[in-house]
């Protein structure tokens, strides 16, 4: 039986999708001046004008202080590990060479198959919520100030992103990163951390990465679920990451996403 999400509060800060496309034309014209000056600068479609409204407003759903089973399938294709504590999600190798713009992407009317190492069946909202209940918090995506021209990076908090699936018998747990090559420095992407961004809800009630399919991301979307501390520009001539070949398993190679809380020190 599968845990009920309760119902999301909607945000009060709508702004229109006309007004988010024209932030994207506004974007893609400030990207070239920020690469310029900047090692990384957001891009016309990673940072689509004014967000509408950040899910920190609406916080995932949480449990009550009553015990909890060690894990639990939580949604179709989601499971809750409350012993480590982390969220389990099902997927598949879709791509090992290219460009990437997201680690992990949820099937969604805005195809990004070409772009992105894992393809993910479960909705991008039943994920927000799962990671709630492991005590996360969402805080907000990459957004843009009209009114002072300024890109303020995601927030939330940090989040380790892993891989688990099975070689010649052998199950094998690894770094998202480890399967990720960073194009700058000519080796497998550095470890680090991601950000409950929490993406964001849209004017008509929508959750803005149920529409985008943005997981896990690796460039700027005002969308994402997941995002990086730091920016990068989602320009085709800037993109800094590609599918490390050598360390992904084949295409359609069933894979289990981990999502778990960085410990705090």
């Amino acid at each position: 039986m599968f845990l009920s999400t309760g119902l999301m509060e909607r945000l009060s800060y709508p702004v229109s999708l006309v007004e988010r496309r024209l932030g994207r034309a506004l974007l893609m014209a400030t990207s070239v001046v920020c690469l310029a000056s900047t090692p990384a600068c957001v891009s016309s479609a990673g940072a689509r004008g004014e967000v509408a409204a950040s899910a920190e407003g609406s916080r995932p759903s949480e449990i009550a202080d009553a015990p909890k089973p060690r894990i639990v399938d939580y949604q179709p294709g989601i499971r809750i590990n409350f012993a480590v504590p982390q969220v389990e999600v099902e997927g598949e190798v879709i791509l090992r060479k290219g460009e990437l713009e997201l680690f992990a992407y949820a099937k969604a009317p805005t195809p990004k198959e070409h772009e992105s190492v894992l393809l993910l069946r479960s909705r991008p909202e039943s994920i927000y919520h799962a990671l709630g209940l492991i005590g996360l918090k969402p805080g907000h995506p990459v957004s843009y100030d009209w009114q002072t021209q300024t890109i303020t990076p995601a927030a939330g908090d940090a989040v380790d992103v892993l891989v688990r699936y099975e070689l010649e018998g052998e199950e094998i747990e690894a770094s998202a990163c480890e399967w990720m090559w960073d194009l700058n420095r000519r080796r497998p992407m550095a470890r680090q951390h991601w950000l409950f961004a929490g993406s964001t809800r849209m004017e008509d009630g929508q959750f803005f990465a149920d529409i985008d399919g943005t997981v896990v991301t690796v460039v700027n979307f005002d969308s994402a679920l997941l995002a990086l501390p730091e920016l990068h520009s989602e320009s085709d001539s800037s993109l800094w990451l590609a599918a490390n070949s050598d360390a992904i398993p084949a295409i359609g190679t069933p894979v289990t996403l981990i999502l778990r809380p960085v410990e705090k020190e």
